[in-house]
Formats: structure tokens, C-alpha cells, sequence
């Protein structure tokens, strides 16, 4: 049986998901499925969904899950985890997740929340938005 500390549907339990898909499904995994869990989860709680640190995936998908985390953590008053900001999970040069076209980089990199942007990711805000 399960902890009240890991819930069965935390991000670190995505990753095998995460690895065997694309980048579209990767953030329709994680900006869709893991943010309706966490929009359906009592803020006390949400501390809990995050706690534990998601395996190595790959350096942009680390850092994804980091700034996605911190993110959400951040605009509930929630902790932020420690594995979200360590040195491992920030990337050297930027990556327009989610592959961002020339004319719309503009628009991104302006919209671009600050905890993605220290990461090292552009993406743009109104896609964090769960519909």
C-alpha cells in the first residue's frame, strides 16, 4: 500500500510513460494529465505529488520536469522541492520546448515564465494553462 507521502499519480511516476513517448505526448503527459492532477489535488497536498525526484530522463526533459514543478509549487505558496533545483536539472543553452517556430520565439520568450527561463527552457505561459 501507498504513503500519503507518494501518491499514485506523483510526477517521478510519469518517467516510464515520458520515456517511451514523443515530445508532443511528453507535454501532453505532463501539462495535461499530471496538471489535472494537480489541479484536482487540495493544495496541502500538492507537496506530495512533487516530493519525490523524477529518474534522469534526459537533460531537456529534466529540466522540464524541474521548471514544471517549481512552477506550479511557486504559484500555489507550496515549497519547492530540493531536486528541482539542483545543478543537474538547469540546461547550458536554451531549448524552445514543445518546438517553437521562428516567428512565435517573440511571443515566447516574452511570455516565458521566470522558473522556466532559469532553467534554461523558452515555452510560453498560456500553454501551462490545463484545458
Amino acid at each position: 500500500m501507498l504513503s500519503p507521502v507518494e501518491p499514485p499519480n506523483a510526477l517521478w511516476r510519469y518517467v516510464p510513460a515520458l520515456r517511451r513517448e514523443n515530445e508532443e505526448w511528453r507535454l501532453r503527459l505532463v501539462l495535461h494529465d499530471f496538471g489535472l492532477v494537480w489541479e484536482d489535488t487540495p493544495v496541502a497536498e500538492c507537496t506530495a505529488l512533487v516530493a519525490t525526484e523524477p529518474e534522469s530522463i534526459d537533460p531537456r526533459w529534466d529540466a522540464f520536469l524541474a521548471a514544471y514543478a517549481e512552477h506550479r509549487c511557486l504559484e500555489d505558496g507550496i515549497e519547492v522541492p530540493e531536486w528541482a533545483v539542483q545543478p543537474g536539472r538547469y540546461l547550458r543553452t536554451f531549448w524552445y520546448a514543445g518546438g517553437c517556430p521562428e516567428y512565435d520565439r517573440v511571443r515566447t520568450i516574452v511570455t516565458c515564465p521566470i522558473t522556466f527561463e532559469a532553467h534554461g527552457i523558452w515555452f510560453p505561459r498560456e500553454e501551462l494553462k490545463v484545458v
